[in-house]
Order: C-alpha cells, then sequence, then structure tokens
C-alpha cells in the first residue's frame, strides 16, 4: 500500500528521496518555499546571465559515483564533459594546477616541492588507499548505524579484510597522517591541504577527520564534469522524473507548521503560508536542522531537540559571501573554469582571503550570452562578525574590493569586462534559501561531527525524517544525495538500487 509522503525543501537530499519514492509507487507531494528549485543548489537569471546560487564542482558521475546510479536507475542525464584539470589553486604568487590524472598530479609535486616530493607522493599514495576502502562502502550507501537488514547488507557488501585497517583511524584527524610523512612544516603543501578542504570539508586539515578527508582528496582523481547549463539541471531532471512518475511538486509552498494527525488518520499535517493543508503519513525534512524548531509543536520539538546533540544551537556552521558577475569573455582559451584562491598564504581560508570562482563555459549559451562568461564566486564568513548593518556593508565592500582587484590582476581587463554585477551575504541566503542565520554548507567534519557522530537521516518521531547537508554522510551534492537515498529505503524498508 502506497503512504503518502510530504518533503519540504528541494536540495540534491529531497528531490532524490522524492523521486526515487515516487518511482516505487508512493505518493510524494514536493513543497519549495522559494521560486526557484534546488536551495543552494538553485539558480537564478539577472538580465541575460544565469548563476548556480553556489560555486561548486560537479562529481559523483563516474561509473558507481553517488549521482551515476541515481540518474542510472531514474533514466535520466545531463549534458557534462570531464574536465583533465580540475582547477587551479593559487597560494599567494604560487600556482598549483590540479590534474584529475594521479601521475600528473604527483609529477606536478615532484617539480613544485621536489626535496619533499617522495614524502608527498607516499602521503596521497596513502590517502588514496585509505580512501579506496571508504568508497567499497559508500558505493551501497551505507547508513551509521545500521538498523534494518538491507543496512546491515549494505555495510556488508563494502567489506573485506583491508576494512579493519580502518578502525585505528575513526575518531583520527588528518593531520596524523600529515605528520607521519612529515609534512607539517612543508607550508606549501600544507596550505594546498587546506584549500581544498576547506571547500569539502568545511574546516583545515588539522582539524578535518582522517576518513572523511581522505575521501574528499581522492574525489577529485575519479572524475570532476563540466555540466551544461549549470549543476542546477540535474535537480531540474529529477523534479521531471518525480512528476513524469505521478508526484506533486510546488514551488512558493512555505511550510509553517508540521502538527500530529487525528487518531486513524495520516500521522502528520503539513501547513503552508497559503493555507493549504498536506495530510502525510511520512515527512521528510531537506532543511538545515535550525529551521525545524519553528515548525513543531514544543512537546514534538523536545523529542527532537536531543537527537541533534546540541548541533541545533551551535555556531560551527560557515556562512557565505557570494559574487554574482556577468563579464565579456576576456578569459585565455586554456583559463580553467574553477580556481581556488588564497590571497594571503598566511592569512585563514575565509572572509575574502580564500575564494572560490566558477566560470561559465566558452559557449555555454545556457548561462550566458554568446561572447560572455557568469562567473560565481563564493567566500566562507564566520556569521558571528556579520551582526549588525555595519559591519555587513563594511565587510561586504571590503571582499567585493579585494576579489575584484585579484581578479584583475590575474586576468587584466577583467574589471572594465564586468556588465552585471550582485552579491549575496547571510541575509541574502537566509531569505532566498530560507536557511536560518544564513549558515550554509553543513557541518565541520571534524572528528566530533563525521561519520557515527554525524546527525542520522532517523528522527525520535516516528514518520519525521532528515536529509540535507546537516545529516551524515554530511555536505556537497554527494553526501546531500546520499542522505536523500538513505530516507528512502528507510521509508520502504527495501535496498532500492
Amino acid at each position: 500500500m502506497s503512504k503518502k509522503i510530504v518533503i519540504v525543501g528541494s536540495g540534491f537530499a529531497g528531490v532524490t528521496a522524492g523521486a526515487l519514492l515516487q518511482k516505487q509507487g508512493q505518493q510524494v507531494t514536493l513543497l519549495e518555499a522559494a521560486a526557484e528549485w534546488g536551495g543552494s543548489a538553485g539558480k537564478f537569471q539577472r538580465n541575460k546571465f544565469r548563476f548556480p546560487v553556489g560555486a561548486t564542482l560537479a562529481m559523483g558521475f563516474e561509473r558507481n559515483g553517488v549521482h551515476d546510479q541515481i540518474n542510472k536507475y531514474l533514466n535520466i542525464s545531463v549534458d557534462i564533459s570531464k574536465l583533465d584539470k580540475v582547477m587551479d589553486i593559487h597560494l599567494g604568487n604560487e600556482h598549483i594546477p590540479y590534474y584529475q590524472n594521479r601521475k600528473q598530479f604527483l609529477r606536478m609535486w615532484s617539480r613544485h616541492i621536489p626535496e619533499a616530493s617522495e614524502r608527498i607522493e607516499a602521503f596521497f599514495k596513502e590517502v588514496w588507499f585509505y580512501a579506496s576502502l571508504t568508497r567499497t562502502y559508500m558505493e551501497h550507501f551505507p547508513v551509521l548505524y545500521p538498523k534494518r537488514l538491507h543496512e546491515l547488507m549494505a555495510v556488508r557488501r563494502g567489506f573485506t579484510i583491508n576494512s579493519l585497517l580502518l578502525m585505528p583511524h575513526i575518531h583520527s584527524s588528518l593531520d596524523k597522517l600529515v605528520k607521519k610523512h612529515r609534512l607539517e612544516d612543508e607550508t606549501t603543501f600544507t596550505q594546498f591541504l587546506d584549500s581544498v578542504l576547506i571547500d569539502s570539508m568545511q574546516t583545515g586539515y588539522k582539524t578535518c577527520s582522517l576518513l572523511m578527508g581522505c575521501t574528499a582528496l581522492d574525489v577529485y582523481h575519479r572524475g570532476v564534469w563540466y555540466i551544461k547549463g549549470g549543476f542546477f539541471k540535474v535537480i531540474e531532471e529529477l523534479i521531471e522524473s518525480l512528476k513524469r512518475n505521478e508526484g506533486t511538486a510546488k514551488k512558493l509552498r512555505r511550510v509553517t507548521e508540521i502538527i500530529p494527525g487525528i487518531c486513524n488518520g495520516p500521522a502528520w499535517l503539513v501547513k503552508d503560508h497559503r493555507g493549504n493543508e498536506y495530510p502525510a503519513d511520512e515527512v521528510i525534512l531537506n532543511m538545515p536542522i535550525k529551521n525545524t524548531k519553528d515548525l513543531f509543536p514544543q512537546h514534538c520539538y523536545d523529542q527532537l531537540k536531543p537527537h541533534f546533540k546540541g548541533k541545533d544551537s551551535s555556531n560551527e556552521q560557515w556562512g557565505a559571501f557570494t559574487l554574482y558577475l556577468g563579464t565579456k569573455d576576456i578569459f585565455p582559451a586554456d583559463t580553467p573554469l574553477f580556481q581556488q584562491i588564497l590571497v594571503n598564504p598566511e592569512g585563514p581560508v575565509s572572509a575574502g582571503n580564500h575564494f572560490f570562482v566558477s566560470i561559465s563555459e566558452q559557449g555555454d549559451i545556457e548561462r550566458a550570452p554568446e561572447g560572455y562568461r557568469s562567473i560565481t564566486i563564493s567566500t566562507h564568513i564566520d556569521l558571528l562578525n556579520w551582526n549588525t548593518k555595519e559591519e555587513y556593508d563594511q565587510l561586504s565592500e571590503q571582499i567585493q574590493e579585494t576579489v575584484l582587484s585579484i581578479l584583475e590582476k590575474k586576468f587584466p581587463g577583467f574589471t572594465e569586462s564586468v556588465v552585471h554585477g550582485l552579491s549575496g551575504g547571510p541575509r541574502a541566503w537566509e531569505r532566498y534559501t530560507k536557511r536560518k542565520g544564513g549558515a550554509v554548507g553543513g557541518f565541520p567534519q571534524t572528528p566530533q561531527n563525521a561519520l557515527q557522530r554525524a546527525i542520522s537521516h532517523r528522527t525520535p518521531l516516528q514518520g519525521i525524517w532528515l536529509c540535507g547537508d546537516n545529516v551524515f554522510p554530511g555536505a556537497g551534492s554527494i553526501g546531500a544525495s546520499s542522505s536523500g537515498v538513505h530516507v528512502a529505503r528507510s521509508i520502504l524498508k527495501d535496498r532500492i538500487f
């Protein structure tokens, strides 16, 4: 017998769960508060330019990757092209090309830091070995901790005798391997690690979970893709899959209340800001956990709160300041589409000193008119520094000046090429993506937050489920989509694929 399932939020986790459940014959209604699908993975249009909300890389499309498995099962596809060079990383005046090919990547390091090249190679080979063991689990979408037979079998399918080698490192940080290979004093190398990990793991190498950090440093070598039109094309295809299988998806439906249903009726009643009511046997929340407090009666939230392990009141999450620029195409033909820039290598990997640049491909007219480019630039910010209007305005201006100045140096004529621009700080993120306080990117993947210490997709409230970047396995489209698979499997009590 099919269930009525209401999903709140249309990020990667929510639309993945919805498309999978609808294909399995459930009655799914997906509600999105904004005017666009996707949340942080969405897009918006200004003049003739289309911008992805967040600056990000597309991964997980390799054979048996997370998106590959989901898309094949749902019979959806997008126009993707694999990148040989993942991105350029600029550490002050130093330039580190990040190659997808492992041998080419190691040769780069041997040229860049020849005196430490053997230790760097040994470090990465150990990192990639642990990542390969972790990946055998991740391909089967394991949950921690497994409670049902299909969940136990997912863990069993990923187990080999070498899996036991992971056990001593579950609570360790990546710093352990850096010190083992005597690389802690190689500042260019450690700055490189911090620059890469802050975007994927939301923390630096000293505090990053060893196993999650290994996964992050391995995934780029399994493939990075450019998606024509933008990453949100995947979101749109997932929505179409849900609708094609007779599910319902509605924009501009902000959920205001979730209350227990009446006796002998659906378990929950979901209400939106227009006064519509949606009875549901199961409710899936694709939102930050801080957003849940205002939705439930107090007695329900009191049951939820211990499940959040104190993270609902923590300030661990970063915010983002983002620039969206439409420019004339002044870029050399070999310019990588993705760049990370650490302005002052001695400074923090945040607050405009470190930023990520995503440039639309030349000729991608879905993103920008012919002869122009669409650019999204993002930097991590500490939300505690953005409380007053004075702080907000001052920091916004400082970051914009820094970013434009650096890009002008790297691409002469850049400033004059800008024909359209706008910016978004934490208030904009809260307004448009409905993330409370403007916090983005999930929790830093430290040993205290990662793996079995992460928040589970299950909750103490029967019929209430969580998914997205705040729960296991974490942030990014791969992590969020995986959590959507976890929820769908738990509701169906079956493997799916």
